[in-house]
């Protein structure tokens, strides 16, 4: 996975404290699974034994989102981390917590030729077609 979620509220959110990365270093906005949430790294990494935040829900979170798809994203959509193409998006493809993830809905709409989605973030329920 690489970078996709970029903070956009510092002042609510919830996160894991003292994560450590494992086998890889960290860039801010990774998504990942850690235990039996989905969320995003809070800040690099300089090693893979750094502890760092990782962020599971946020207020408000700016998305990497296709363009060049016809995929327009309305105020109030779910929205789905897929991992093929490290993209959020209104339509689910393939296995929950496996192709893709749920992680929260469009706080505001974006046009098709835009390239990110402003979103309430939710990672508890990663594993949630529906």
């Amino acid at each position: 996975m690489a970078q996709c979620f970029e903070p956009n509220d510092n002042i609510i959110y919830d996160e894991l404290h003292d994560v450590v990365p494992g086998n890889t270093t960290t860039v801010k906005g990774d998504p990942a699974v850690r235990q039996d949430v989905f969320g995003f790294y809070y800040k690099d990494s300089e090693s893979a034994t750094e502890e760092v935040t990782f962020i599971y829900r946020m207020r408000q979170v700016l998305a990497n989102k296709a363009t060049g798809t016809g995929e327009s994203i309305t105020s109030g959509d779910r929205l789905y981390y897929i991992v093929a193409n490290n993209n959020v998006s209104a339509t689910a493809t393939g296995t929950a917590g496996t192709d893709h993830y749920f992680c929260g809905w469009a706080k505001k709409s974006a046009t098709a030729s835009e390239t990110t989605v402003l979103m309430n973030f939710d990672g508890t329920r990663y594993d949630e077609t529906l």
